[in-house]
């Protein structure tokens, strides 16, 4: 909206500018024109002022370091003491369980047992439940209901558990308390309950 007003005062500032050309060729009063320029030219400085590149940098940087640090974070902490390393730890735990908890809303819950060093999703679509009670009745039906995609798109999200936590976490999927019905390990599926 603010970039709106900055153009929108750039095309003021520039019709302002022709009309006080104007106005000096026909011999005029150029008061008008040079006051509204200027108003125009005020605006239009404000708004590119408060435009979000320049207004909020440290936002940004705050931004780009949450992610630095979720995708490296053994890296980034490297010569702070064990208290800190545990701290950190802890913390990034909990934001990649937010960011799970956000992108898999749709399919179910998102818990972590700080102990066992496992995400584990709680599947509650109807539609996905539907799909795993079919193949829990046939299993060689996986492939037509494009299970070993479904199976290779949560290797992607172990894998990058692994990248942002390190090694030693373990992501499940079930329906319920029944038993799991796929789990991964640093990347690698260790149990799929479909598998043909």
């Amino acid at each position: 909206m603010i970039l709106g007003f900055a153009i929108f005062g750039a095309l003021i500032s520039l019709i302002a500018l022709l009309s006080l050309l104007t106005a000096a060729q026909r011999g005029d009063s150029k008061i008008g024109s040079s006051l509204i320029l200027l108003l125009a030219l005020c605006g239009t400085v404000l708004a590119i002022w408060n435009l979000p590149y320049w207004s909020h940098p440290s936002h940004q940087t705050t931004e780009a370091a949450k992610k630095v640090s979720l995708t490296s974070s053994s890296q980034t902490f490297s010569t702070s003491s064990s208290t800190t390393k545990a701290t950190t730890q802890k913390t990034n735990e909990q934001n990649v369980k937010q960011q799970l908890i956000k992108s898999l809303t749709k399919l179910g819950s998102v818990s972590f047992d700080t102990q066992s060093k496992t995400y584990t999703l709680t599947v509650t679509n109807q539609s996905l439940k539907k799909t795993i009670a079919a193949l829990n009745q046939d299993p060689s039906q996986a492939k037509a209901a494009k299970w070993p995609k479904f199976t290779n798109n949560f290797a992607k999200t172990s894998q990058s558990l692994k990248q942002a936590l390190g090694r030693g976490y373990t992501f499940v999927i079930r329906v319920g308390h029944q038993s799991p019905v796929l789990v991964y390990k640093d990347g690698f599926v260790t149990k799929n309950k479909f598998e043909s």
